[in-house]
């Protein structure tokens, strides 16, 4: 995904390459889409791997959103990510009731456990896509880094994902956030602010299908999968 930052110090006490290497660190942790990454290495795995800090920390969130959700927010959904298209691989069929019973013994937080940095599946089916959670835990380590750094007026934000803090200097006015309008939008249309929100202290996250989602015999389905059914999330939002 994309990324953009901004702060505002009496010098540039962080460089871009500084920060390249943290999204570097963090990309071979947590991303499904390298394979010499952590997360891939345990999602070919049969039992357990070894985790690193920031791996560990995200499975630990994970699975106390899980517990507090009540199983809907769900890391093992992998395999239904994927069969529904929503995977790094390109998929020609959508699968049927059939094929989402099998998929669902595959997947289940209560399938997987951590101790210490160990990370373990109760079944060597299960794979886990932390791609809920990932962004949002980047801002917060590349956040963390800016406060060591003394810097305490930046605007963070990883693919949608945004932690604010402090203002814009030296007019100290408060940052604003677009918040596009849900439409239909291609390359070359200019998008539609529905809302400006200022703030000088919080996060802020956006999601939409409305840029994400598949089409199939002229109904749209979107990204959000419900871990409960297997299938595409079907509401009015």
């Amino acid at each position: 995904t994309t990324w953009h930052i901004i702060y505002y110090a009496e010098d540039s006490v962080v460089k871009k390459a500084q920060i390249d290497s943290i999204l570097n660190k963090l990309d071979s942790s947590l991303s499904i889409y390298k394979p010499y990454s952590l997360i891939s290495h345990f999602n070919r795995a049969k039992k357990s791997i070894t985790a690193d800090e920031h791996f560990a920390a995200v499975i630990n969130k994970s699975i106390e959103v899980w517990k507090t959700s009540g199983g809907l927010f769900d890391i093992t959904v992998m395999p239904l990510v994927q069969a529904w298209g929503f995977g790094k691989k390109e998929v020609h069929a959508y699968p049927d009731s059939a094929k989402v019973a099998a998929l669902l013994k595959c997947t289940g937080t209560d399938k997987i456990a951590i101790k210490g940095k160990v990370l373990s599946k109760k079944k060597s089916c299960i794979t886990v896509d932390v791609n809920g959670i990932a962004q949002g835990y980047s801002v917060d380590v590349v956040a963390d880094f800016f406060e060591e750094k003394g810097i305490h007026h930046y605007l963070v934000e990883i693919g949608g994902e945004i932690r604010v803090k402090g203002r814009k200097q030296p007019e100290n006015e408060k940052m604003k956030i677009g918040i596009e309008a849900p439409g239909d939008y291609d390359e070359t249309s200019e998008s539609v602010l529905q809302k400006i929100i200022s703030l000088d202290n919080g996060a802020i996250t956006t999601s939409g299908s409305y840029r994400k989602y598949h089409e199939s015999n002229g109904k749209k389905f979107s990204h959000t999968i419900d871990p409960r059914t297997g299938f595409p999330i079907q509401n009015e939002l």
